[in-house]
This record gives C-alpha cells, structure tokens and sequence, in this order.
C-alpha cells in the first residue's frame, strides 16, 4: 500500500519508543528513585546515586557528524532553563548505528578534552560547508556561544551516547523477558498492561519505584500460574495441513471416510502440542495436573467407544464412526489446575495427540472395517 502524505506513523513510532524507554528505566529502578517522563526531557530517573536524563530517538539512519538529532539534544540541555544541575549522566538513546567513520563511534570512551576536542572538529568542518542547514546553523551558534563555553563542557563531560544495534520493534521483544516468572504465552500481557498503566493519562508522569512494582506484582500475580483464566490461544497462520497426512491421528480419520474434519483436527493438533511445549510444561503443577486432564479425555473416548460398539448399527458402520468421533469432540471433559474452563480446540488436541500417540485409540468401530 502506498504511503499517505499525512501518515504520521515515524512520528507515532517516536513516542512509543519513548514509552518502551521508560518502561525499560521503570524496571532498572531502585528503591526511592522515580521515572519522570516529559518533565526535564523524553525520560529522567532522580532520586537516586545517578540521576540520569534520557533523550530516545527512533531512526533508521546512520548517526553521521551533523545528525541533527545529537545537537538538538545538546542544544536542548545548553538551554537555561534545564536544570543540568540536577543530572549526573545525560544519555541520547537511539536506534541509529554511528557509521564507520562518524566521530559519535568512540564517543564514550574519550576524556573532557578529547571530547571537546571532537566537538570543535565536527563545529570547524560544519562551518567549511558551503551549504548548510539553517535549524543546524542557529543550533550551532548557539551551542558553540563562548559565553556558554563551561556549560558546554559539563554537558559534555555527562554525555553518553547510546547506539542500540536495535529498532523498536525488537527493543520491545527485548522486555518480554523481564520477568523471568511470567509465562512465555502471557509474556505480551504483561508488558502491555504495565506500558498502558505507564500511559494512561495524569496530571504528571511520574512513576516511583514503590507505584511501579506494586502494580508489576498485581499484574504479575494475575497471569502467572494462579491465574484462572486459560492462556490465549496461539495464533498460527501457517499450518499446512499435507505435512500431517502420514500422522496416526489423520490417518484414523481417513479410516472412518470423515475428511471434512481434517483441517479442523490438524488445526487443534498443532495449536495444542504448541501451547503444551511453551506454556504447560513449564510448572510442575500444570504438568502433574494436565497428566490428569489428559487421562481423563482418554476414559472419555473409551467409554464412549465402548457405547458406540453396544449399539452400532451394522449396516451403516462408518456413520456410527463418524458420530462416535462428533461426540468425543463435542464433550467438555472439565478442567485442571486453576483453570476455570478449557476451550474446545484444546480438548479436541489433546484427543488428536492421545489418538497420534496410541495404537488402540481409534474411529472406526470395531469388527466393520470389511464390511
């Protein structure tokens, strides 16, 4: 699809990223410290042994010399009225890669005086150019003022420049994992419902370490295994059903001429199976108490079976079959752990797996395959 004029998703993607920073800060935090956001800059951390100011910028561009987005920010902090006072560390946080042979590469590691030394540089060959930005030219005199030359060098002496071999679509991956109780499945739950705690609007945004993990805890508490609520079905958009063809629970199917359930069995086998591998076979007491669940879907089938083989109608074997594997898989087989209900797709996987996994669980009623 073509992009619209007025498509403002660069700058929309900015401002989440600033969000996914001080997300990123809120969990960095110790105990009186406070995240504030918009209120000196993008994100500041005080309270603490290094109080920090955080600019994040979201960009796809190398970080070359003139980047307009480096002297912004300084110019920003050369501004009077920014407490500079009040930071020990003053951070650019950005997605851009210095290039090879940008000055901002080794920024970290040099002295005051080399630092200021690389400023006056990129400032001397700035001023060569015949051509030049006029945003750029104001900034830059106003930074390089020799009235404002100390003030220069403390912020210099606190930048830190921080290129993240990221974008933001993967610095979000990356807080997935902050928390290393929370299940694999319920992972974006959480971060999303922290990030929307973090957002929703108040007079101020500032989150202290104590308001942020008392909420953490609360939504943690909520989706980890006490949860009551069954984790969300995977959606998997990919499943090619002929990959399965050769599996014993298709096969069966075949057995009873029932193809049109096919897609459907192969669709709640595939969910299942994936689901138990990344989220029920992580605790030990969802494991013990699924083991059960899964006996207990088997003594379904095979009283139903049973059933099935005292009244089945000779002459029409593979309809009593096709009704013997409806039935199955319409019955609800209760639930386990804290669970307070299983949906259907699982309950039919589970079935698929026992019927992939056992030889004598079958469709096709006993003594009519000939006939």
């Amino acid at each position: 699809m073509k992009k619209l004029s007025f498509d403002s998703t660069p700058t929309l993607k900015g401002i989440v990223f600033q969000f996914l920073v001080a997300l990123d800060r809120c969990f960095e935090m110790q105990a009186g410290e406070s995240v504030f956001i918009e209120t000196f800059g993008d994100v500041s951390v005080l309270g603490g042994d290094n109080p920090t100011q955080i600019e994040s910028k979201c960009y796809k561009t190398d970080l070359t010399d003139l980047d307009e987005n480096v002297w912004n920010t300084i110019h920003n902090w050369m501004r009077d009225d920014f407490p500079i006072e009040k930071f020990s560390s003053l951070f650019l946080l950005t997605t851009q890669k210095a290039g090879k042979k940008s000055e901002w590469g080794g920024w970290n590691k040099k002295g005051l005086e080399d630092k200021l030394k690389t400023l006056n540089r990129i400032k001397e060959h700035f001023d060569k150019k015949k051509r030049k930005s006029e945003k750029l030219t104001s900034m830059m005199d106003a930074i390089f003022d020799a009235s404002k030359s100390k003030r220069l060098a403390e912020i210099a002496k606190k930048l830190f420049i921080d290129c993240l071999d990221t974008n933001d679509e993967q610095f979000y991956k990356s807080l997935l994992n902050r928390d290393k109780s929370i299940s694999n499945i319920q992972k974006e739950k959480y971060i999303n419902s922290l990030l929307g705690w973090i957002i929703r609007p108040q007079k101020k945004w500032t989150i202290s370490n104590e308001d942020f993990e008392k909420e953490a805890q609360e939504i943690a508490e909520k989706l980890r295994k006490n949860t009551v609520v069954f984790p969300d079905k995977l959606q998997l958009t990919d499943i090619k059903n002929e990959e399965y063809e050769e599996n014993s629970f298709v096969r069966k199917i075949k057995d009873i001429e029932y193809d049109e359930v096919i897609p459907e069995a192969v669709d709640d086998y595939v969910h299942t199976v994936l689901l138990i591998e990344q989220e029920l076979r992580e605790s030990l007491a969802i494991r013990t108490q699924f083991e059960e669940y899964e006996k207990s879907v088997e003594r379904r089938y095979r009283t139903e079976y049973r059933k099935a083989c005292r009244i089945n109608e000779i002459r029409e074997p593979l309809k009593r079959s096709q009704d013997l594997y409806d039935n199955v898989t319409l019955a609800n087989d209760g639930t386990f752990h804290t669970y307070n209900s299983v949906p259907s797709y699982f309950h039919n996987g589970v079935m698929q797996i026992l019927a992939d996994d056992k030889d004598d669980i079958v469709w096709l009623l006993k003594g009519h395959k000939d006939e």
